[in-house]
């Protein structure tokens, strides 16, 4: 934790100044993690109650991004679950969390949506998928796939995402948006859409779900 407790009372006053005036957002949110844990005294309440509503705002409008909007609640009842692990960490002055909100903010953020959604992950039943044919026509489809990720999955995993090859990264976003690694219809083959085979573009998307499910701890 950054020592800030031996500055002078003129720290707290800049602290002050800024959250009363509406600027906290001119401050990085770690330096924000570090004033809020470190002061003290009677004549910081005020201040360090502004400090934990912006940080609280901050996760918010980030956790919003992650969660899905077709959820009941448009998803508020997970990203408030989120706010109160942030609230816990950060008032408790022993907790190891509130040194990780610290360090990483975001990246804590993300850990602890991915704790909230790890129940619903290993319920999830995975089945392997073949193609059928269709009896009158003979046309080829791909069975609905169940192990499609959904939004706050991609979400949390975007660091691997933007890891990809350019090639694999635009493979799994067409095969997340409904595309099919092979079809009759060339316009929606992955495969030809991208000049690969059928196989190639199978084992880039199943490589990539099984980066992003060991990312969100979650088992096949």
């Amino acid at each position: 934790m950054n020592d800030l407790t031996g500055q002078d009372a003129g720290k707290w006053d800049e602290w002050r100044s800024l959250s009363e005036d509406g600027h906290l957002d001119r401050r990085k949110v770690v330096e924000i993690v570090a004033a809020f844990r470190a002061m003290a005294g009677p004549d910081t309440e005020r201040t360090k109650g502004k400090l934990l509503e912006h940080l609280q705002g901050r996760a918010r409008r980030y956790l919003r991004q992650r969660v899905r909007r077709d959820l009941v609640d448009g998803g508020s009842e997970i990203i408030e679950e989120v706010i109160g692990k942030l609230n816990e960490a950060l008032l408790d002055p022993t907790s190891k969390d509130g040194v990780g909100f610290e360090k990483g903010f975001y990246k804590k953020l993300r850990e602890r949506l991915t704790d909230r959604l790890r129940p619903s992950l290993r319920e999830k039943e995975w089945v392997e998928q073949f193609p059928v044919e269709d009896d009158e026509t003979g046309r080829t489809f791909d069975p609905a796939d169940s192990t499609r990720l959904n939004p706050e999955q991609l979400a949390i995993a975007a660091d691997i995402l933007e890891r990809l090859d350019p090639l694999h990264r635009k493979a799994f976003a067409l095969h997340v948006n409904g595309f099919k690694y092979t079809s009759s219809d060339p316009d929606e083959s992955i495969a030809v859409l991208l000049g690969k085979s059928p196989q190639t573009i199978k084992t880039w998307v199943d490589r990539i779900r099984a980066e992003i499910f060991e990312l969100l701890g979650a088992s096949k």
